[in-house]
This record gives C-alpha cells, sequence and structure tokens, in this order.
C-alpha cells in the first residue's frame, strides 16, 4: 500500500514538474516574442525618424511655396529625394533624365531652377502618373523646368521590358545625371538594367548615376553587371532605408 502511495505521489509530483517546465518554456517564448518585437519597434521608429529628418532637410532646401505631396508608398523616400536634391545642387547638371516619374521629377526640377539652369526629362509609362506629375510641376510653377514623356514599356532586340526609347526626343544628349527609379520590379528580372545599355550614347562622358532601390537582390545584381560591363564606372553607397548606389565615369 506504502509503494502504491509513493507511486501515485511521485507521479503527481512528475506532472507538476512537467507542468511548471511547460509554463516556464512557455514565459520564455513569450519573452523572446517580446524582445524581438521590442527591436523591430525600434528599428522602426529609428527609420521613421531619419525620415522625419530628411523630409525636414529636404523641405527646407527646396524652399516650395506649398508642401510636399505624402511621400510614401509609391512616392520616392524623403531620404531618396534629398540625396537626388544635393546631387543637384553639387553637380549642377545642365541635362538630367529620369526613369519614372512623381515627386522625383519635381524635386529635380525645383533643384535645377535653384541652380539657374538645366532641364530634366522623365520617362513614364503609366499615363495617369504622368498626368499627375505634370499637375505637380504647374502647380509648384516648373514646367519650365521638366517635361514628363510618356514611354510606354515595351520588349526590345535584348528580350527585356523597357521604356519605349524612341519615345525620347533625339536633342536629348549629354545627360550629366540619370536618376533610375524605374521601371518596377513586378515588369520581370532585372528590370532597371537596360537603362545603361540603352541609353550609353546619351550619356556625358562624365555622367552621374542615382538608383534607388538598391537594397534589392536584383538591384544589386544590376549594378554587379553594369560594373563588370563598364569597368571606368565608380560606385558609392548612399545612405538611404531602401539602398541608394551613386555611379560616376569620370571624364
Amino acid at each position: 500500500m506504502l509503494e502504491l502511495l509513493m507511486t501515485v505521489l511521485l507521479v503527481a509530483i512528475l506532472g507538476v514538474c512537467l507542468r511548471v517546465l511547460h509554463k516556464v518554456q512557455h514565459m520564455h517564448k513569450m519573452t523572446y516574442v517580446l524582445a524581438t518585437e521590442s527591436s523591430e519597434t525600434h528599428r522602426e521608429v529609428l527609420s521613421l525618424y531619419a525620415q522625419l529628418q530628411s523630409l525636414a532637410a529636404l523641405e527646407r532646401r527646396l524652399s516650395l511655396a506649398d508642401p510636399l505631396p505624402p511621400l510614401r508608398g509609391w512616392a520616392g523616400s524623403p531620404d531618396f529625394l534629398l540625396q537626388v536634391a544635393l546631387e543637384v545642387g553639387r553637380s549642377r547638371p545642365y541635362c538630367v533624365l529620369e526613369c519614372s516619374s512623381g515627386v522625383s521629377t519635381l524635386v529635380v526640377a525645383r533643384s535645377l531652377q535653384q541652380v539657374g539652369h538645366g532641364h530634366v526629362y522623365s520617362l513614364e509609362h503609366e499615363p495617369r502618373f504622368a498626368e499627375q506629375t505634370r499637375s505637380l510641376l504647374r502647380q509648384h510653377g516648373l514646367t519650365d523646368w521638366a517635361t514628363v514623356i510618356d514611354a510606354p514599356l515595351e520588349v526590345g532586340e535584348d528580350g527585356r521590358t523597357w521604356y519605349r526609347v524612341s519615345a525620347l526626343p533625339q536633342t536629348v544628349r549629354d545627360v550629366a545625371l540619370l536618376v533610375i527609379d524605374g521601371p518596377p520590379a513586378s515588369v520581370g528580372p532585372l528590370a532597371r538594367y537596360p537603362a545603361l545599355p540603352r541609353l550609353r550614347e546619351r550619356l556625358a562622358p562624365g555622367f552621374a548615376l542615382l538608383l534607388d532601390d538598391a537594397g534589392r537582390e536584383d538591384e544589386g545584381e544590376v549594378v554587379r553587371r553594369w560594373c563588370s560591363e563598364w569597368p571606368a564606372l565608380q560606385l558609392q553607397q548612399l545612405p538611404a532605408e531602401k539602398g541608394l548606389v551613386r555611379l560616376v565615369r569620370a571624364g
């Protein structure tokens, strides 16, 4: 009888121990989850703070009469747009070519106006986005500094889908700054690779190139291919949450 009672007691104690162990494991998992979420929240707060800093610097630099439109979602991030404005102010280009249009077109146009010379041409495959950009330029009185070109996507001789280059006027030559924020990745693998092969004849000897979204795998491969095919290109990483690469060919 005593042995039976001891066995029952041991089983009960074992059950309690297993239950306590289960609760400890559960608490450990919850602690890990909380720590992970706290770390992610901290990173998000830091990212948001950096974007707000960039937005404030951008607004101060551009000194527009009206505020900029929302800069999240499909629009360029404030840190990217700030780097674009800084590049225009630094290099003072006469001809800028942009792959995609939007708030970045406004930023380049205003920066050129502040420099006192130059013009930006923006290739846009979506008619409604092209008209939105034109409307934005009209709102800010910058239509003399920018031209938005309707350039549908089409398959070229290399089998890649890209903007219709023939839509770009032949007079657009000696492009000193090339800003690439399109086409979207949904077009296909290495969607932005054709920019250099198809535009190289229009680029100035000492051009500079800014590539947004450089943190993505596809854009990273695009940059590696460009640098391999054009060894004269010099690579520089610029601070931006989605990755930003500056490529320069010495003139």
